[in-house]
């Protein structure tokens, strides 16, 4: 016992030191830090948010767990568990449909309908060429012709095909004597790259614009009657004119030519002959039945610029007739003779 009581004996107790016991004390007993427990549940939910980031179906159930035992971090998985927008990337959406710049043409569905009415004009049909590109298809106009005017269509042939491949159409040459053609139509789909063509028909859809056309040229012709008269004898003289070139042309490019050998006669001098009975190279016979001189008949005929024989003249009678050019020419030596007889048909007769 003394040398348990003996000072000496205690000495061991300096070991403790009252300063850094208090502090470790106290290191044991405080709070411990909540943003401490949120870095290790961080570190936690990533390898879990990782896990589950193959099994999307069980990401929602995760992210309640996480926040249930964790209620800070609820705004952050809230918001990274909301719905991303779809991506459209590689989805073809349908093409913008095709608005057409004339009412001459309408799309429906896959196809292009178009029409053509007697009232169209050159802008018309280039705005129509412009709608068939849009559909990969090409609108030829091969010939056309208008009134004396220039207000109505009174000739026109078109063709219609695809840029590259596909079928093709065309009408036949769709021609009106002093009156407008009638409207026509067809169809084009680039799809199947088929197409179709009609004469003197088109989509029930443009009925009432060929109607509004029509009326407007029934008015526009009642209201010029006279000048329209007078424009169409003009172009009837033109006509015939140009008939009858190759005739003057052969005639008067030969130096020598017999007196008077060339002889034309128009409607007035025709009707004279008929009337009266009289023979001036052409004549004609009881019937109104065509007739040349003897000294024509081995003449070479020409009805309506076209080779033909003395039997095809013969066919023809006066009222058939509307311009006749007979004539006569020699070569240098006199020995030779030459006779052409020219004949011009009325637009409703031609052979």
């Amino acid at each position: 016992m003394k040398t348990f009581q003996n000072p000496e004996h205690f000495a061991f107790t300096n070991h403790f030191n009252k300063s850094l016991l208090k502090s470790r004390i106290a290191m044991m007993n405080r709070t411990k830090s909540r943003w401490l427990g949120v870095v290790k549940y961080g570190v936690f939910i990533g390898m879990l948010w990782l896990c589950a980031a193959f099994t999307k179906p069980y990401r929602v159930k995760v992210a309640a767990k996480i926040v249930e035992k964790v209620p800070e971090l609820k705004l952050v998985l809230e918001e990274s568990t909301t719905s991303l927008p779809t991506l459209n990337d590689f989805v073809f959406e349908a093409p913008p449909k095709l608005i057409s710049a004339t009412k001459y043409v309408i799309y429906k569905g896959s196809r292009l309908y178009w029409v053509v009415t007697p009232k169209v004009t050159f802008k018309d049909l280039t705005a129509i060429q412009l709608e068939f590109q849009k559909s990969g298809g090409k609108f030829f106009v091969k010939q056309m012709k208008y009134d004396p005017l220039g207000f109505y269509l009174s000739e026109i042939s078109i063709k219609t095909s695809f840029l590259k491949g596909g079928g093709s159409g065309e009408t036949d040459d769709l021609k009106a004597v002093d009156k407008p053609i009638f409207a026509f139509g067809g169809w084009i789909q680039a799809g199947d790259k088929s197409l179709g063509i009609s004469d003197n028909s088109w989509d029930p859809v443009f009925d009432k614009i060929v109607e509004q056309d029509n009326k407007a040229i029934e008015k526009w012709m009642n209201d010029r009657q006279s000048e329209y008269g007078k424009a169409k004898e003009e172009e009837k003289r033109k006509e015939e004119d140009a008939l009858l070139e190759d005739v003057h042309r052969e005639f008067y490019k030969n130096p020598l030519k017999a007196h008077n050998g060339f002889t034309e006669f128009g409607q007035d001098a025709l009707q004279y002959i008929f009337q009266s009975g009289a023979r001036n190279r052409v004549y004609f016979g009881s019937k109104g039945e065509f007739r040349v001189e003897n000294f024509y008949k081995t003449s070479d005929f020409i009805i309506d610029n076209q080779a033909s024989t003395l039997e095809q003249a013969e066919q023809l009678t006066f009222d058939k007739i509307r311009t006749v050019a007979c004539y006569v020419y020699t070569d240098s030596t006199r020995q030779s003779t030459r006779r052409t007889v020219a004949i011009v048909t009325h637009p409703t007769n031609k052979l």
